[in-house]
């Protein structure tokens, strides 16, 4: 009998406790509001218990609908080297175009781009945000939908000291990931 390998009672006593359970609820009377959300909750609790139970037995763990690398969400993700860039790292880290050298109080461009390669945006895999730093002062956000948007952003900015723009974006099954880039004043 199956249900007797996702419970550890033995099957005569599983049966007994279903005949006084089908006796007593299911045969003596109508069903009324209240025993059937009593009787949905406690199927659905016997559901996830048996599951669990099994998943046990198999010596696994429940993993959801992608294996997912938890490190990714641990820290901040970087490019570790940047000569060498993995494949997760070229579509992942922002990119940042800005110049080098802006003239002090007159505004500039600055236009972020998930990835070298650019991140694709589905349904289940996709950015949900990019948010840009003027050193530590936020300086703006975009949010994305998967279904409407490529992950790139424009902004205009202007500053009257150097600083570093500092870009994270957001991926739902990648983590936080993170650029820099200086920006100086022009003589």
């Amino acid at each position: 009998m199956w249900i007797s390998a996702l419970l550890p009672l033995p099957v005569s006593a599983l049966r007994d406790s279903l005949k006084l359970i089908k006796e007593e609820f299911i045969m003596s009377k109508p069903m009324q509001r209240r025993d059937f959300m009593m009787r949905s909750a406690l199927t659905a609790g016997g559901v996830l218990l048996a599951a669990n139970q099994v998943l046990a037995q198999k010596g696994k763990e429940f993993q959801g609908y992608y294996d997912v690398d938890e490190e990714l969400f641990a820290n901040i993700n970087r490019v570790a080297k940047p000569e060498e860039k993995t494949t997760l790292e070229k579509k992942h880290a922002p990119v940042i175009e800005a110049p080098d050298k802006v003239k002090s109080g007159e505004p500039f461009e600055v236009t972020i781009t998930v990835g070298e390669i650019v991140h694709p945006m589905g349904a289940t895999h996709y950015i949900q945000m990019v948010q840009l730093y003027v050193g530590n002062e936020p300086a703006g956000r975009v949010d994305f939908s998967h279904q409407f948007n490529e992950p790139r952003a424009s902004f205009t900015l202007k500053t009257d000291k150097p600083v570093t723009l500092v870009v994270r974006e957001y991926c739902n099954l990648h983590g936080l990931w993170e650029s820099r880039k200086q920006i100086a004043l022009a003589d």
